[in-house]
């Protein structure tokens, strides 16, 4: 495109994402009515409760700071009773904190259901026992967590490995290496059918998902940027630079590291160059964690990452004797900043066919849809 002018083939794909945009987007108002109507119920749902609720209770906050405030005028034993009316404050907001952490879990619980209902049968796979090797096994704390790649995945196995072994002093002492170790951390996989039924049904089960572009653009930039992959540039660069590369020099096809997010989205286009199977960093997440088939307790996202730990940690029973490791320093620009910049280099074209691979991952947990390059 240049002085503003489209060419021909370039407005043909636009008309081609308007149209999917059509579609998407009377399933999104479908969605909005949908939970504004569910929003409406939880309001008066709370409302009520709190209305049939004791007096005690239903007062709590304006109670506690009344009697603060009379205790300062009067004078008499004011430290105690602020003490005392401060700690009732503090109730009252854990309460509504929970309360709205429950809300949203049953958002997403019904976005991820409402997708399951109408792709079931024939987009979801069935389940079998060897696909629940991206389901950690804590049976003391009755927990499993589903691992997604490029999701908190690390941190979370830490503190996973931290359960099962209370002597390590914190979770963020275990090396990344270590996190990875399979055999400090058993999978579902290993169990007979009958302990896989049990503890799916009985056991504290919760999955994280992100933005799915976002977490493919966080597997391309570690896998293939950092010059400690050589796993990657060889197993996957190599092949990437030798197929979808014009003239690659023989450094590039024997060392494979200095592979482009254009290529590699090529890579991800083209069934023949990936074969059936998806690496881990870059499958879906009905794939890996089968939302569908298995009915998660909490599902987190990486974008309320903070919230979304705290909440998991005291579902399970466990914040009182682990922490989620703290993050690291702030990169200077975030994936969700760069993610813009990647795809204009790939184009409209290539951005539709990407958004559409990984369509049920974004309905599924409902996610915004992605810009196109030109509509920023």
């Amino acid at each position: 495109m240049q002085g503003g002018v489209l060419s021909h083939a370039s407005r043909q794909v636009f008309a081609t994402m308007r149209a999917s945009r059509i579609f998407l987007g009377a399933t999104v108002v479908v969605s909005v009515v949908f939970l504004t109507v569910t929003y409406l119920e939880g309001w008066f749902r709370v409302s009520s409760a709190v209305t049939r609720a004791p007096a005690r209770t239903r007062f709590l906050f304006s109670a506690g700071l009344d009697r603060r405030t009379a205790d300062r005028a009067q004078g008499t034993q004011a430290g105690t009773s602020a003490g005392s009316a401060g700690r009732r404050v503090q109730l009252f907001i854990l309460l509504r904190k929970e309360d709205n952490a429950e809300k949203i879990q049953r958002d997403r619980k019904t976005a991820l259901e409402r997708v399951c209902n109408v792709s079931l049968p024939e987009l979801v796979p069935p389940l079998s026992t060897r696909q629940l090797g991206h389901l950690i096994v804590d049976d003391e704390h009755k927990m499993l967590y589903c691992f997604v790649p490029k999701v908190a995945c690390t941190n979370w196995k830490r503190v996973m490995i931290k359960l099962r072994h209370p002597d390590i002093d914190k979770p963020q002492d275990i090396s990344p290496r270590d996190a990875h170790e399979t055999y400090f951390l058993p999978t579902l996989k290993r169990y007979s059918p009958e302990a896989i039924q049990y503890r799916l049904d009985n056991y504290f089960k919760f999955m994280f998902v992100r933005d799915p572009l976002e977490r493919l653009l966080s597997a391309y930039i570690n896998k293939f940027t950092m010059p400690y992959n050589l796993k990657f540039h060889r197993l996957y660069g190599t092949k990437i630079i030798s197929r979808f590369r014009e003239n690659p020099s023989n450094d590039s096809v024997q060392r494979g590291d200095d592979v482009m997010f254009k290529e590699f989205v090529q890579f991800l286009l083209d069934p023949q160059a990936h074969g059936p199977q998806l690496n881990e960093h870059w499958d879906h997440y009905f794939n890996l964690c089968h939302p569908c088939r298995i009915h998660y307790d909490v599902i987190g996202k990486y974008e309320t990452l903070d919230q979304d730990v705290n909440y998991v940690l005291q579902r399970a029973g466990v914040a009182n004797i682990v922490q989620f490791p703290p993050k690291p320093k702030k990169a200077q620009t975030s994936t969700s900043q760069l993610l813009d910049e990647y795809l204009d280099e790939i184009g409209p074209k290539e951005v539709l066919r990407l958004h559409n691979m990984y369509i049920l991952d974004y309905l599924m947990f409902n996610y915004s849809l992605p810009n196109f390059p030109g509509e920023r």
